[in-house]
């Protein structure tokens, strides 16, 4: 890896910050050119050594130049296209040139050859190196082969100076592809490590994401738990009041019942057992007995009509808080369970279940249901979404300066589709901004001073799993706004395991 590192400082900036393809690449560029500046210098020293002729050495010179441009032209551009398209035409046209001019055909069989074509292949792809290879195809094929029959001498001489010099190119030639190999692997190696510190980090983040989904649902569901807690509360605390105001009234007539003066009276009766008659005729007390009796009697059966309707009021508060419980029991079972469910009537259990009564808030509450068949849905998710926009709505109507705050509920079929139900929550309420309408379902977003911004994004989530969806509408603000629930009736389409 220090080679690697060694390597990039030929690199400019944007090339050490490109991806990984083309990193190695330009790796593999610098690298080759940096092997083919030593076997240009080799070969000019063997060379000279050998007393080739000065055109080799000028050859050997000016491969060093073309390669020594490639390393300075890495440091200066942000991609590899032509310092490799430069360093493969320099490599081509000195194998071509020196065919020519030293008049030996075997050079098409040099080592050199492959080395041109791996490397040009790699750098610049399938197409744009066959601007490089075409030429020595047809040089190797064709030219060379003419060149040597027109003007090349019969028997053609090898020098052994000559035979040195090309087995020695061909042998770094091979040490250079070698390496160009290794260079080849060690930045593939570099290239795939990081791109499984990319893959593990992108697994991470989507076990995060995971889990934070996972965590949303929770809150989200808890969310609801409570909502209904705190509504079953709520419409129990009422209920409760009422139940106070039935026994207090009870007890006070109770306590002031005329029942004690009946009392009052048979004990007369009972010390004058002996002579009623007298009692009745001469005692003031007992000639004013019976009409006081008969005016008591009445008394109490007003007064026993009284408590008895006390009574069937005590009596129906109990029965309603029974109802309240009995409907958070039915609607408290676990999600995930599809059944028929009649909507209209789910609705007006949520909007009893809804923590803030709407009538004493001023809000008028319009039902309006269409003839609907009952749908295939998992009970507790609708709920939740439907409470979710009830909140919303008696947010939005409370911070409403409208004086007739309306509440509109709709239910009936998708526009023209009989397998579709469409349920609308209509406020006339404080409206949406343009600006927020592609917002409203984004996990965060939220325009309440103490929101979370998660309602509505699960409340999207749990339609699109119910197999349908959630929208909204509104004119802008202070125009009010309707949410639209789209659901199939026959329920979700089955997902294959």
């Amino acid at each position: 890896m220090r080679f690697l590192h060694w390597l990039d400082g030929f690199l400019s900036k944007d090339m050490r910050r490109a991806p990984l393809n083309e990193l190695g690449r330009a790796r593999v560029v610098a690298g080759t050119a940096v092997a083919l500046i030593v076997l240009a210098g080799v070969a000019t020293v063997v060379f000279l050594v050998a007393g080739m002729p000065w055109s080799y050495r000028v050859a050997g010179v000016g491969s060093m130049t073309g390669y020594a441009a490639t390393l300075w032209g890495l440091r200066r551009v942000s991609s590899t296209r032509i310092p490799a398209l430069l360093l493969s035409s320099i490599m081509a046209s000195a194998v071509i040139l020196t065919s020519l001019h030293a008049n030996d055909p075997d050079l098409a069989a040099n080592a050199a050859m492959m080395l041109i074509t791996i490397l040009t292949v790699y750098l610049l792809g399938p197409r744009l190196s066959l601007v490089i290879l075409v030429p020595v195809v047809v040089s190797v094929g064709v030219i060379s082969p003419l060149w040597s029959q027109l003007f090349g001498p019969r028997p053609r001489i090898i020098t052994p100076g000559h035979q040195w010099v090309m087995n020695t190119v061909a042998t770094l030639a091979i040490l250079s592809g070698w390496l160009v190999g290794w260079l080849y692997n060690a930045a593939h190696a570099a290239t795939h490590a990081a791109l499984e510190r990319d893959i593990k980090a992108r697994k991470d983040a989507e076990a995060k994401l995971g889990e934070l989904h996972r965590t949303l649902l929770d809150v989200s569901r808890q969310a609801g738990m409570t909502e209904i807690a705190t509504g079953v509360l709520h419409n129990v605390g009422n209920t409760l009041n009422s139940v106070n105001v039935s026994v207090t009234v009870l007890t006070e007539r109770l306590r002031g019942s005329r029942v004690s003066r009946l009392v009052q009276a048979t004990d007369m009766l009972s010390e004058h057992s002996a002579e009623l008659a007298a009692f009745f005729t001469s005692d003031p007390r007992g000639t004013q007995l019976p009409a006081y009796l008969c005016a008591l009697s009445k008394q109490l059966a007003t007064e026993r009509e009284e408590l008895l309707n006390e009574m069937r009021v005590l009596g129906e508060s109990v029965e309603h808080i029974k109802s309240i419980v009995s409907m958070q029991q039915q609607h408290a079972r676990y999600g995930g369970v599809v059944e028929l469910v009649q909507v209209p009537q789910l609705i007006n259990d949520a909007l009893r279940l809804d923590a803030g009564s709407l009538e004493p808030l001023g809000i008028e509450v319009r039902r309006e249901y269409a003839e609907v068949p009952p749908i295939v849905v998992d009970r507790h998710k609708l709920l939740q979404i439907l409470l979710n926009l009830l909140s919303n709505a008696r947010h939005a109507l409370l911070d409403s300066r409208a004086p007739d705050k309306r509440l509109t509920i709709r239910v009936g079929h998708g526009a023209g589709r009989r397998d579709q139900l469409r349920i609308e929550v209509a406020d006339n309420g404080v409206g949406i901004a343009p600006e927020n309408l592609t917002r409203m379902f984004s996990q965060g977003f939220t325009t309440k001073k103490h929101g979370h911004g998660f309602g509505l994004h699960i409340s999207a989530l749990s339609a699109t799993e119910l197999g349908g969806r959630l929208s909204a509408t509104s004119a802008g603000p202070h125009q009010g706004s309707t949410f639209t629930i789209e659901l199939p009736v026959e329920g979700p389409p089955v997902r294959a395991p």
